[in-house]
């Protein structure tokens, strides 16, 4: 078995946003990488929200609080590499979510 969608995309998007400064994309590439990246943690959180609180890794809620945090504050500062920091913070917090989700899959399949 595959893995779940959710989680190719979200690799997909992480590494497009982790790249290297020398390959950011221009602006109109980083708008739409930060409405996909937007897109895909708000379901991480969702799918992270919908679990009793009990059952949700230790991680996770740090990992929430920052998602709520970054997502509400947006692009910090002015000038060009304003919402491609953006986009590298918030990839960087989806990963910390997709490890929450698999560290409870994992539990849970125990």
């Amino acid at each position: 078995m595959g893995m779940p969608q959710d989680r190719v995309d979200a690799a997909e998007l992480v590494a497009r946003a982790l790249a290297p400064y020398g390959e950011r994309p221009g602006p109109e590439g980083v708008a739409a990488l930060i409405d996909g990246l937007m897109t895909c943690g708000q379901g991480l959180r969702d799918a992270l929200c919908e679990m009793p609180s009990e059952q949700r890794p230790v991680e996770a809620f740090a990992a929430l609080a920052e998602w709520e945090y970054i997502a509400a504050v947006g692009p910090v500062g002015a000038g060009p590499h304003a919402n491609w920091n953006h986009a590298r913070g918030l990839a960087r917090i989806i990963r910390q979510l997709v490890r929450a989700l698999e560290h409870a899959a994992g539990a849970s399949a125990s």
